[in-house]
């Protein structure tokens, strides 16, 4: 991380201090906990600020403030923990089998300020407790057709999903149209000219008459 990173980040995103030095925080939380399990690609840890917390960043304005957000494979927190860290009413349940990389998730809430908000349950998507969220998000997790299977019983007819994609964007549209119908807009990524945001409402499974 360089000044600049954070320079960049804060003109980008109109963030304060306080948060530019959760976020560091967070930073510095990666880089020590990296060495003990795989949280990011270890290409992308000098460029956390460019590719990790603005690629969750840009997510929020989409959504707008104070939502209940759900993240399917949380993994390292992202986008999870950078919402909790830029939207002080948003709450969030971070869902995450592998149980090490929950117990980082657990401390890095802690360390940043956001346990009150931020729920890290260690399970598989399938076993969480029936509820419904206002957004529900997943990162390099999936293609679209198991991230709305996985995400379905959580969501309602005005549940946002907010999925970041790759170059691929448009040949996962076209394989989840074959199982579900819902309305949607591509949003271009801010951090990388290939990537776009699925940004989908009304999400609903194609019913089959036999």
């Amino acid at each position: 991380m360089t000044g600049a990173d954070q320079a960049a980040f804060a003109a980008a995103y109109h963030v304060s201090r306080e948060t530019l030095e959760r976020l560091a925080v967070y930073e510095a939380l990666l880089i020590e906990w990296q060495g003990r399990m795989n949280l990011v690609g270890p290409s992308t840890l000098p460029h956390i600020w460019s590719r990790h917390f603005a690629d969750s960043a840009q997510l929020l304005p989409l959504a707008g403030p104070g939502q209940r957000w759900l993240d399917i494979g949380a993994g390292g927190g992202f986008p999870g923990l950078v919402i909790a860290i830029l939207d002080n009413e948003a709450r969030l349940t971070l869902v995450e089998s592998i149980a090490k990389k929950c117990r980082f998730l657990e401390v890095a809430a802690e360390a940043l300020g956001v346990a009150d908000r931020v729920r890290v349950e260690n399970c598989r998507i399938e076993a969480l407790s029936r509820q419904v969220f206002d957004v529900i998000t997943a990162r390099a997790l999936a293609a679209l057709p198991q991230l709305f299977a996985w995400g379905l019983p959580y969501a309602d007819r005005n549940t946002l999903w907010l999925l970041p994609k790759g170059m691929r964007a448009q040949e996962e549209l076209a394989m989840a149209s074959k199982q579900f119908q819902f309305d949607h807009e591509l949003i271009p990524s801010s951090t990388d000219s290939d990537a776009r945001i699925v940004m989908a409402r009304q999400v609903r499974e194609i019913s089959r008459r036999r």
